[in-house]
């Protein structure tokens, strides 16, 4: 499969108003290949478009070409681990401001849509449950994983 690069979507560069927000993880190497992959959407469903570069995983909302997160990963022997990872807070790019809730969503993204894993999107308490649905597809769609044609 061929792994995602900036050309292969019209993206617009993260802002200077950002945070850092707390997601730590370590990946082994059949992980760190996968995440290195990315993702490029296909359909218009598939809502993310994810690329490697210089240590970085990017994280652009297609629609929009926005950068949303960014997480630097430092090799170790085979595998990688992250350094750092940050998220956008421009209010007019993105509207979410909880650094705790973003690190579960990133979270869910490189678990669901770069590992292809089976895990649950975070729905917060206050969201009613017949509107749980229409919130993951609003910010994943269907969630093809980076191996499902």
């Amino acid at each position: 499969m061929k792994l995602a690069t900036r050309g292969d979507w019209k993206i617009e560069p993260m802002p200077d108003a950002r945070a850092a927000i707390a997601y730590t993880r370590g990946f082994d190497s059949t992980e760190h290949t996968r995440l290195i992959r990315g993702i490029v959407p296909e359909e218009m469903e598939d809502k993310w478009f994810v690329f490697y570069e210089a240590s970085w995983l990017w994280f652009h909302r297609s629609w929009t070409g926005f950068g949303i997160y960014a997480v630097k990963l430092c090799l170790v022997d085979a595998g990688s681990t992250v350094e750092e990872a940050w998220v956008n807070r421009s209010a007019e790019q993105y509207r979410e401001t909880d650094d705790a809730y973003d690190s579960e969503v990133l979270s869910f993204l490189v678990e669901r849509l770069l590992l292809g894993r089976d895990v649950r999107f975070p729905i917060r308490p206050s969201v009613e449950p017949n509107k749980a649905p229409l919130l993951v597809h609003h910010v994943v769609g269907h969630a093809r994983s980076n191996d499902e044609e």
